[in-house]
């Protein structure tokens, strides 16, 4: 990765370096209008490296690297429409320099907006997939909790019928929701039960049917 980010960043200079070329090398107008466009295009460059870094912050995950592709992508657009700008302005230096601040300062008050928007659409999937990941960890701590009673179970009969919970539980709807809070806490109570309890089977058949009561009731929530 870090390497990766080298790479880039030395792309970036080397583009930097042959902007700079292009134009001063140009024998064009060096006026108001050409030193507000180009100083609106170095900030376009400069602001690249902010947002390649901002777009990889903190991010440790396949999935949270691609999510900051789309702001890496709305910066080299704002940064590819600058310096059309620029090339616009230094072609025709007779553009009043008001003009080129104006349309400059669009070209970044859009590009920033179009980044604000595109950091908060993802937030807002972070957000929805860790929402998701809470809702689905009831049913698979549930699992593994009557899988461990399964390993530890000797009699046959009640690790037979164990096994039969676990995989009830297993194929059940893995998505809990609030109005299902009060149905799941007694389910948990009861699997705690049966850690101790000597009226296994009992307990068992009282699970079984709380828990065909809950993934009904989680259908209807749908």
């Amino acid at each position: 990765m870090k390497k990766n980010k080298g790479m880039a960043y030395a792309v970036l200079g080397i583009a930097f370096v042959m902007f700079n070329v292009i134009a001063f090398a140009i024998p064009t107008t060096k006026n108001a209008t050409f030193w507000v466009a180009y100083v609106f295009s170095s900030i376009a460059f400069a602001s690249q490296i902010a947002i390649w870094k901002f777009a990889f912050k903190g991010t440790d995950t396949l999935k949270s690297k691609f999510l900051g592709i789309p702001l890496i992508s709305v910066g080299i657009r704002y940064l590819i429409v600058q310096i059309i700008a620029f090339v616009i302005f230094m072609v025709f230096p007779i553009i009043p320099s008001w003009v080129a601040v104006v349309v400059c300062t669009f070209i970044i008050g859009i590009s920033g907006i179009c980044l604000i928007g595109t950091e908060t659409g993802r937030e807002e999937i972070n957000r929805v997939e860790e929402k998701a990941e809470k809702k689905v960890f009831y049913i698979k701590s549930l699992q593994v909790d009557v899988e461990m009673l399964v390993s530890s179970e000797t009699d046959a009969n009640t690790k037979a019928a164990l096994t039969k919970l676990a995989e009830k539980i297993r194929f059940s709807d893995p998505i809990s929701n609030d109005a299902l809070a009060n149905l799941e806490a007694e389910i948990s109570a009861k699997v705690n039960e049966l850690k101790t309890a000597e009226n296994k089977t009992e307990i068992i058949t009282v699970l079984d049917s709380l828990i065909t009561e809950r993934n009904k009731k989680a259908k209807l929530l749908k």
